[in-house]
């Protein structure tokens, strides 16, 4: 399926908001360098660029290196569910992972994305050999109690020109949100109702969002329930994440194509680009 690109920009991040580039500036590979990059780095980079300020549950890290300097990465990370990778490609779990960042730097120049993510699929197969990589875009927009746009809508722009296959979307779920628009994480919820390892950590992310501190005796269900209906959280219905399927070798390009089937690519619109712009 060839790509059709609606929009003449590429996404690149900054201190975890969205800026973009034109093709005016054309990615000129010389200098660069694709490599292994320990999970300390990645995460520090993620968490500093990435809106979601969280990180994945890596089974790979890659870089890309502008000189010494980590400009990118890509997280390949362990399905958040078994099912996921036999789902859509009808292989097994073990066979694939799920692409959980892809993080470039404003420094990068406009299709500098699709060079670091060929390489990066060429190590992942050489490192872990994945034969199948899935990866979300999330089509919902969210905002600050403010109104304030704090993410626009994704739609998988670089999967498309990657030549992935859109396989529709998720499932819907409903989602925790803060008062600044960012998603509280499902799995910390479940951390802290189960006093599971990192339980403390999750509570204290959520006590930063705004959440009155846990009463000394207070049980952590109850002190859950409590803040969650406070007016610092809201819940919403998410309609589903757009999912993209890429086989790494010519019979698991075969199995996706026999397990999903494949539809057009979602795109976005001109709305959609000024929202995103606006929110520099």
């Amino acid at each position: 399926m060839t790509a059709q690109l609606p929009l003449p920009f590429d996404k690149r991040w900054d201190r975890r908001r969205e800026t973009w580039q034109h093709p005016d500036m054309t990615f000129n590979p010389r200098g660069y360098a694709v490599d292994v990059v320990d999970e300390a780095a990645a995460r520090a980079f993620v968490l500093d660029h990435h809106y979601s300020a969280s990180f994945p549950a890596a089974r790979l890290s890659i870089g890309l290196f502008d000189g010494r300097t980590l400009a990118g990465v890509a997280v390949f990370s362990v399905p958040m569910q078994q099912a996921v990778v036999p789902r859509y490609s009808g292989l097994s779990a073990g066979e694939g992972v799920e692409l959980g960042r892809f993080v470039l730097s404003e420094s990068v120049a406009f299709n500098g994305e699709t060079w670091f993510l060929a390489r990066a699929f060429r190590l992942l197969q050489r490192e872990k050999g994945a034969r199948v990589v899935v990866s979300y875009s999330d089509p919902m927009e969210r905002s600050t109690d403010a109104g304030i746009l704090t993410k626009p809508a994704h739609f998988g722009t670089i999967y498309q020109a990657h030549n992935a296959v859109f396989a529709g979307r998720a499932a819907a779920r409903w989602l925790w949100l803060d008062r600044h628009g960012q998603v509280v994480s499902e799995r910390a919820l479940s951390k802290i109702r189960n006093a599971e390892v990192g339980h403390a950590y999750a509570a204290r992310r959520l006590e930063a969002a705004g959440a009155d501190p846990r009463g000394r005796h207070e049980d952590p269900r109850t002190w859950l329930d409590r803040v969650l209906r406070a007016p610092v959280f809201r819940r919403i219905r998410h309609p589903g994440n757009f999912a993209y399927a890429f086989g790494l070798d010519r019979s698991a390009k075969a199995a996706i194509a026999a397990t999903v089937d494949a539809q057009p690519y979602p795109h976005g619109n001109a709305r959609h680009q000024r929202k995103a712009l606006s929110a520099k």
